[in-house]
């Protein structure tokens, strides 16, 4: 393409998935309150489906569109596929790469492998955190459709089945109790399992859920045989060897790069096992056709013809552009030791709790040292009581909205939204991979940002809240 400005980036980064990041002629934002393109002076502490470019990444995306072309599509899919094989595979594993615009939609994606294996047979979708997931992630386990629009650019009838072939019954099996406490879920998936002998079941597991929560991988080795085991690691806020590991059990991973990688949303990927993979490349895949309004031929393996020709070939240059800004992140971290990175984080984490420790305006969520050490979970406190989901959204707009001053370099912020369980709510910042290697690259770990951020929220608490 000749003429990459701002507008055509814009347009093709925002494009491919639904109308969570379409920017509005109003506002010139999202619903998150940010533009892509708009990321200077910008601190991103968030975690949700929103983000910004980086300044690495508006390079990233002005030289793929710059070299881009139709005819080019498919060979820059095998290189993706390739690329993002080549940071997380060891010599002794392989799994085949579906895409999906987001990881809402990689939830279909087991319920159909089900059905191509064993057609006609109810399924059982066991969902762990379901409260801490996308928020399309409920909706697309009982196989409704989760959005108003498709990567097509076309409109959906959102709530409505996507299939009268898919025949699944959902358990959900909430992350905290009433009092923020993260509950013990293991018990619940043994008694279910076991309630269903007979059945196909999935099993949805949780590591690193929207506040970090990590579910008791040991279950799967416990039932290794029968249950399709699916982790949701979208926040891909985790370590290679795990990856290795669940891939080695035939454990599927559902991953995006658009968390902890700071790509732009939706670039979402199921890795699935051979094990599993095998089991339906050549068998009657005609149930896809009631799902070609959701998925293209190329979010399906290149190898499985007798999958992709159930589904439109549709070229998503906007999910192919925010992969390829994914990979870049990805490779561009990874290449740091991995003992170098964690040791950054921790220290990030222990200093950011120390500094809301110190305040009486927060308080933080029990069991946070269960959870994943990026991402920290904290309630706001007035007047003894905590704010409930409706003024933490008033807190949120009011922090992303406006302009802060006291920030070294930088003017605006970005957090994690406000995650509601129960009756009660609380918000997060996460720490991302650029801001991470940015300290690394200079040998200097740096929090004074963090620290005046959370002064910031102080701020801002005692003004709203009076």
């Amino acid at each position: 393409m000749e003429n990459v400005n701002d507008d055509l980036l814009l347009e093709i980064l925002t494009s491919g998935c639904d109308e969570r990041v379409f920017i509005s002629e109003t506002t010139n934002a999202n619903k998150y309150h940010l533009n892509p393109i708009k990321f200077e002076k910008l601190l991103h502490r968030g975690s949700c489906t929103c983000g910004t470019l980086t300044t690495d990444a508006y390079k990233v995306g002005q030289e793929f569109l710059k070299n881009y072309g139709d005819s080019k599509y498919e060979s820059i899919l095998k290189n993706q596929t390739l690329r993002l094989k080549a940071m997380l595979i060891y010599k002794s594993m392989d799994f085949d790469v579906f895409y999906g615009p987001s990881g809402s939609d990689l939830m279909y994606l087991p319920l159909l492998f089900q059905c191509i294996i064993d057609p006609n047979k109810k399924i059982i979708n066991i969902v762990s955190c379901p409260e801490e997931l996308g928020s399309g992630s409920k909706a697309a386990a009982e196989g409704l459709y989760f959005s108003e629009w498709s990567q097509y650019g076309k409109p959906l009838p959102i709530g409505k089945n996507v299939s009268e072939k898919v025949k699944s019954e959902v358990f959900y099996l909430p992350a905290r109790d009433e009092n923020g406490n993260i509950v013990d879920r293991n018990q619940a998936i043994r008694d279910l399992i076991n309630q269903f002998p007979e059945q196909l079941i999935i099993g949805n597991l949780v590591f690193g859920s929207k506040s970090g929560i990590k579910d008791d991988l040991a279950i799967i080795d416990e039932f290794r045989d029968g249950i399709m085991w699916v982790v949701d690691m979208c926040q891909f806020r985790t370590d290679r060897k795990l990856i290795h590991d669940l891939i080695c059990k035939g454990a599927m991973i559902s991953i995006t790069g658009s968390k902890f990688y700071q790509a732009p949303p939706f670039c979402g990927a199921l890795l699935v096992p051979k094990y599993w993979s095998e089991k339906i490349k050549d068998k009657d895949a005609s149930i896809l056709e009631t799902y070609n309004s959701l998925f293209t031929s190329y979010d399906y393996p290149l190898e499985f013809e007798k999958m992709r020709e159930n589904l439109p070939k549709f070229k998503n240059i906007g999910l192919r552009l925010r992969w390829e800004i994914a990979l870049c992140e990805m490779e561009s971290f990874l290449a740091f030791p991995q003992e170098k990175s964690n040791a950054l984080i921790r220290r990030w984490n222990q200093v950011v709790i120390g500094r809301l420790a110190q305040s009486d305006l927060f308080r933080l969520m029990p069991d946070i040292e269960l959870t994943n050490d990026s991402i920290i979970s904290f309630m706001v406190i007035k007047n003894g009581v905590a704010l409930n989901n409706k003024e933490l959204k008033i807190l949120f707009d009011y922090l992303v909205l406006n302009e802060h001053e006291g920030i070294e370099n930088f003017n605006r912020v970005f957090l994690g939204q406000p995650v509601q369980y129960g009756e009660k709510s609380f918000i997060r910042l996460a720490i991302g991979s650029y801001s991470i290697r940015k300290q690394l690259m200079n040998n200097q770990f740096n929090p004074k940002s963090d620290i005046a951020f959370i002064q910031v929220i102080e701020n801002a608490v005692k003004k709203l809240f009076p």
